[in-house]
């Protein structure tokens, strides 16, 4: 296939950085639209009711009421706006499942990737070096394990 000396390591360094980058991208529109989707979302009568149910003694943030209600819309435009706001949350939790696809797949390539790179370097070393290094990898992998696990619980 790929016959020419670091050919192979080049091919895979840009589908990583594409993937990277790609993620980078689809993670960027996911996070605007929720901001806009976060903003919008509340109905006039949910906005209402929310920003009177949010009490200080649970620590619930108060939702500032969408911008369209200081329009003070007729009933018959808030009837409209409401079934915007449907289809709009319809259209967001499909993009949003989309991404949640788009992202398992890119972990289970960046994880392959990793292993491939270190299955690459330990066959460099002679068998007993070898082991030793992927002692030292598995040892460092737990330590972060535990550290992302006790970030979890705070």
């Amino acid at each position: 296939m790929l016959t020419k000396p670091g050919a192979r390591t080049k091919v895979v360094t840009a589908l990583v950085l594409a993937l990277v980058f790609g993620s980078g991208v689809l993670l960027g529109y996911a996070a605007d639209r929720t901001a806009v989707t976060a903003s919008v979302a509340a109905a006039p009568a949910e906005a209402q009711a929310e920003a009177g149910s949010a009490g200080a003694e649970d620590g619930e943030r108060r939702r500032r009421p969408p911008i369209y209600e200081k329009m003070n819309p007729t009933r018959a435009q808030s009837a409209v706006m409401d079934s915007i706001m449907l289809v709009h949350r319809e259209r967001m939790n499909r993009l949003h499942a989309e991404f949640r696809v788009a992202r398992d797949v890119y972990e289970t390539s960046f994880d392959a990737l990793v292993l491939e790179t270190r299955e690459a370097i330990a066959a460099v070393f002679p068998p007993e070096k070898a082991e030793e290094y992927r002692r030292l990898l598995a040892e460092r992998d737990r330590r972060e394990a535990e550290d992302a696990d006790r970030d979890d619980r705070k």
